[in-house]
């Protein structure tokens, strides 16, 4: 019974969404706009949004084929 239900909770947490796919588009596209400020990419950004202990690890994924020149801020 105890195995059961630590599935069914593993199920549920596992399904919640971080965020929904309409939001998760609008991220995107300003962070693409952010990135092609700094790099000429190649292909869209793409998020991997996880539940970990205390909130949610977020890895951001890219390809460019350069990084563009800019000044730094004195």
């Amino acid at each position: 019974m105890r195995e059961s239900f630590e599935r069914a909770s593993s199920v549920i947490q596992a399904d919640k969404s971080a965020m929904s796919d309409g939001c998760k588009a609008l991220v995107l596209q300003d962070l693409k706009e952010k990135f092609c400020e700094f790099f000429v990419l190649t292909e869209n950004p793409s998020m991997q949004i996880e539940s970990v202990e205390g909130g949610y690890a977020v890895t951001l994924t890219f390809k460019a084929e350069r990084v563009k020149k800019f000044n730094v801020l004195k």
